[in-house]
């Protein structure tokens, strides 16, 4: 009889085993954190009024940022070693130079172009940097891509002259909207959805990939989960945090942004009620590109947005505080 119930419980335990995939990891805490607040420097723009609406990308020797509240042009340019402003184009409109409404920029460094959404006009609009910042008063963007207006890119990497992997939106007939990740072919169209987490019912997360590090990640609002992909869409680890549940919760976890940078991630953790201020999260949780936890870095201030700069190795934010922009240099902390 003890031979029997001892099989039971092995049975039981093994069938419990089973239901654990070799894709999840489990974070039982975040708590080895660092204050960083007296590191970080701040940036001085008095001469660039920058509304609270804006979103920054690093981008060779220079920091681009959209502000699509802005009364004069919705991209700003930005000398990295000053911060000084030397070129505001493309105004909100809908003319032939102009942006209906502006989404999120694809940064292809290696021929020095980045482009950027109208999802008013439904286009990708291509811009040489250099000859931009050469030119601004007379500049004039070209045509990239079109995309469907149901199912369409939105956060973007770039992985070569054809394919980006990409936070993808779906609206639905009742104007609804879900949010995929995949792959999104700029010529021919073509979207392909990557894995998805089938705990997840609502699929609001900040998103990143990195063409050097060869993943993608996502990570959830409502839910304390991180999802790391490959860049073809197959999953690498699903990360539960410590306060992981599966039903939607009334909890902002990690929110606004989240960013790749060498072999680490850097995404904004708040853990407040999502209707709280302190959804604008001050703390950035560090992992490295397989999901193991290794630090938190304590900003004292309300991140909205934030990126890596890997000339610099360092952090830019932009806060909801008296500082508007700053930088954290990286080196000494990872």
């Amino acid at each position: 009889m003890k031979s029997v119930c001892l099989l039971l419980f092995c049975l039981f335990i093994l069938s419990g085993c089973s239901n654990e995939s070799p894709t999840d990891k489990h974070v039982k805490s975040r708590d080895n954190i660092v204050d960083v607040r007296s590191q970080i420097i701040e940036i001085p723009m008095d001469e660039t009024p920058i509304s609270s609406y804006a979103n920054l990308y690093s981008m060779g020797n220079y920091l681009l940022l959209k502000d699509y509240k802005s009364p004069e042009a919705l991209i700003y340019i930005f000398e990295k070693n000053n911060f000084k402003c030397v070129a505001n184009v493309t105004p909100l409109g809908q003319g032939p130079q102009e942006i209906a409404n502006i989404g999120d920029f694809i940064l292809n460094e290696e021929e020095g172009k980045f482009y950027v959404f109208d999802h008013g006009k439904q286009k990708l609009l291509s811009y040489d940097l250099d000859s931009l910042v050469a030119n601004p008063s007379t500049y004039k963007f070209y045509i990239k891509a079109k995309f469907d207006k149901q199912l369409y890119p939105d956060r973007c990497c770039y992985i070569n002259d054809t394919l980006v992997v990409s936070a993808i939106t779906q609206v639905y007939k009742d104007l609804r909207y879900g949010e995929l990740a995949g792959t999104w072919n700029m010529v021919t169209g073509e979207i392909k959805i990557g894995y998805e987490n089938p705990k997840i019912r609502k699929r609001r997360f900040a998103f990143d990939a990195s063409k050097e590090a060869g993943v993608y990640v996502k990570c959830y609002s409502r839910y304390d989960l991180m999802t790391i992909c490959n860049l073809d869409g197959s999953i690498r680890f699903d990360v539960y945090g410590p306060n992981w549940n599966d039903d939607i919760t009334e909890t902002c976890h990690y929110n606004m942004d989240v960013r790749i940078g060498r072999d680490k991630i850097y995404a904004l953790y708040a853990g407040v009620h999502h209707r709280d201020r302190g959804r604008y999260p001050s703390k950035i949780v560090i992992f490295d590109c397989d999901g193991n936890y290794i630090k938190t870095l304590e900003t004292g201030c309300h991140i909205l947005h934030f990126c890596y700069d890997k000339e610099f190795h360092r952090l830019i934010l932009y806060t909801d505080d008296e500082m508007q922009f700053g930088y954290l240099d990286l080196e000494g902390i990872i």
